[in-house]
C-alpha cells in the first residue's frame, strides 16, 4: 500500500508542475518571440588590426574556400551589373563566423578568424567588450571586402574587370 501512496504523491506531484508550466508558456514564447536588442557592438577592418596583407591574404582565401553559398558577384548577372552604377565584387557576400577573441593577457584581447591570428582589438574597445563577455550573448562576422571586382562602363558600354587589395569587414555584436 506504501508503494501504491508514493506513486500517487509523485503523480499529483508532476500533474501540478505540469499544470504551472502550462500557464507559464505563454509567458515563455512571448519572451521567447521578442528580438534580441544589440548592447554593444564593434565595427573594424583588417587593416585595422594588421598592416601585414599575406595574413589578410590568407584569412580571405580560407573564407573562400569554406563559404558554402559561393555567390560570386553577389549572384549578379551581367544584366544586373549594367544596371549597378557600383563596382560589385566577385567576393563581396561571402563571410565566416569564426571570429574568436581570445585573452592575451589581462588587459588585452586577440582576435583569430578562422583559427588565423590577425591582431589585437585595439585598446579602445578592450574595457568594454572584457565586460559585455562575461554577461551577454556574442555574434562575430567577418565579410571580405576587396578583391577582383566588375563594373558597367556606360562610356565604352562594356563590363569592366579590376582589382583592389584585400580586406575584411569585422563585427562584433553583444546581445
Amino acid at each position: 500500500m506504501r508503494f501504491m501512496n508514493a506513486i500517487k504523491k509523485f503523480w499529483k506531484k508532476q500533474s501540478n508542475q505540469s499544470q504551472q508550466f502550462i500557464r507559464e508558456l505563454p509567458i515563455l514564447r512571448e519572451k521567447a518571440s521578442l528580438p534580441l536588442s544589440i548592447e554593444y557592438k564593434i565595427h573594424l577592418t583588417a587593416k585595422e588590426l594588421t598592416s601585414n596583407q599575406d595574413t589578410i591574404n590568407t584569412i580571405t582565401t580560407k573564407i573562400i574556400e569554406n563559404d558554402p553559398n559561393k555567390r560570386k558577384y553577389a549572384g549578379k548577372n551581367a544584366q544586373e551589373l549594367k544596371k549597378s552604377a557600383n563596382k560589385i565584387f566577385k567576393y563581396e557576400s561571402y563571410r565566416t563566423q569564426n571570429v574568436k577573441l581570445v585573452p592575451s593577457n589581462a588587459d588585452r584581447l586577440d582576435i583569430y578568424i578562422d583559427d588565423i591570428f590577425l591582431g589585437k582589438l585595439p585598446v579602445e574597445y578592450t574595457k568594454n567588450t572584457l565586460s559585455y563577455l562575461q554577461s551577454t550573448i556574442v555574434a562575430n562576422f567577418a565579410y571580405i571586402k576587396g578583391g577582383p571586382y566588375k563594373y558597367y562602363d556606360d562610356e565604352n558600354e562594356k563590363i569592366i574587370k579590376d582589382y583592389e587589395p584585400f580586406d575584411l569587414s569585422i563585427y562584433i555584436q553583444f546581445s
